[in-house]
């Protein structure tokens, strides 16, 4: 029998084409039964050992290239798999002819090679595992599908319903690519905060270059600057979760009901300066946040309601760029209006620094 040099390949390199642990034994176990059928000489089996350690090398070499053409032709890979499979089902023929004449090194062989086709014949119907390396192509095509797959953390989509890609994020949360934008922050209220509930800025974790919220507040007491958006889940206290401040959010009460209202499809929403964390769809007036942050799109109840958010800056008049509020930055009584040549600016002034002219001096 010709001299069969050693397969030296280590547990990492079978691993880049085997699905797990059980096919990388079986492989191994192959390994080791060709080299130790090469002592058995002066046999019917001599000759069938060669060949067959021959087709089991030109098998593995197949099944080496399977992974990486899985990832750019799906029909190439899967008749590499067959051909792979062929081979090593004629090596389980060929170790079984005069297998009589052979010792028990043969059988073991036989047994070897029958359960390494087996899996090898799973390997090519499976999906393509690809654990440790990258898949560069031109593009990716997301067939259209319905129903909608099961949530898996991570996993892309295409939704045909709303015309986007989605993928999945942590506690059952949907990122819709390019129709809305999210934050991922920490709740500090001290409580569980439900979803569908209107959240403010309350800092930052750290040095974690994260976000950190709260109850929205809406009352005037806390700059309209706070104001982040609305949760797009349930989000325990001192848990992090995802905040929606351009999108749908969905599945919660809308009908009005928890908030003492009766809501309707189109109703304005805004944040609640009574309540912290509530909405009503009854403009608030100064000096409470009075701008519309959400419309209902659906009024339904329990879990079926959802509204789309779209946030906006709240804006006091000292922070639009041509006024100007002198001393603390709050007016006194009184004051009114003027405007400044020279500064280019409104101005607040006393009303008693004003000249009025009657008509009699003029």
């Amino acid at each position: 029998m010709a001299n069969i040099p050693p397969l030296k390949l280590t547990r990492d390199q079978l691993a880049s084409f085997l699905q797990d642990f059980e096919q990388i034994k079986q492989f191994e176990n192959l390994f080791a039964t060709v080299q130790t059928l090469a002592p058995i000489v002066g046999t019917d089996f001599e000759f069938q050992a060669d060949t067959a350690a021959a087709r089991a090398t030109e098998a593995l070499a197949l099944i080496s290239a399977l992974t990486q053409d899985t990832a750019v032709n799906f029909e190439t890979a899967n008749a590499k798999s067959n051909q792979a499979l062929a081979l090593i089902s004629a090596l389980a023929k060929e170790a079984a002819i005069n297998s009589w004449s052979a010792d028990s090194k043969a059988v073991q062989a036989l047994d070897t090679i029958e359960r390494l086709a087996k899996l090898v014949h799973l390997a090519a119907l499976a999906p393509a595992q690809q654990n440790n390396n990258s898949v560069a192509t031109d593009y990716v095509d997301f067939r259209e599908q319905a129903p909608l797959p099961a949530d898996v953390v991570g996993r892309a989509y295409w939704n045909r319903d709303d015309g986007t890609l989605d993928i999945d994020q942590y506690n059952g949360a949907v990122l819709q690519v390019g129709q809305e934008t999210q934050f991922f922050a920490k709740n500090v209220s001290g409580g569980s905060i439900a979803i569908g509930t209107p959240v403010q800025f309350a800092g930052t974790v750290g040095a974690s270059a994260k976000l950190e919220f709260d109850l929205a507040v809406s009352d005037g007491s806390v700059p309209g600057d706070y104001m982040m958006g609305v949760t797009t889940q349930t989000i325990a206290d001192n848990d992090f979760g995802y905040v929606v401040e351009f999108g749908i959010v969905r599945g919660f009460n809308t009908t009005g009901t928890p908030y003492g209202q009766v809501w309707a499809d189109g109703d304005l929403l805004y944040f609640d300066p009574v309540t912290p964390g509530f909405w009503t769809n009854v403009q608030p007036v100064a000096p409470s946040i009075s701008i519309p942050f959400a419309v209902v799109l659906s009024a339904g109840p329990g879990g079926s309601g959802s509204i789309f958010v779209r946030m906006t800056v709240s804006q006091k008049l000292g922070q639009i760029q041509d006024v100007f509020i002198n001393g603390s930055g709050t007016p006194d009584d009184f004051d009114i209006l003027l405007y400044d040549a020279a500064q280019s600016r409104w101005e607040n002034r006393p009303a008693s620094s004003v000249q009025v002219l009657s008509w009699m001096s003029m």
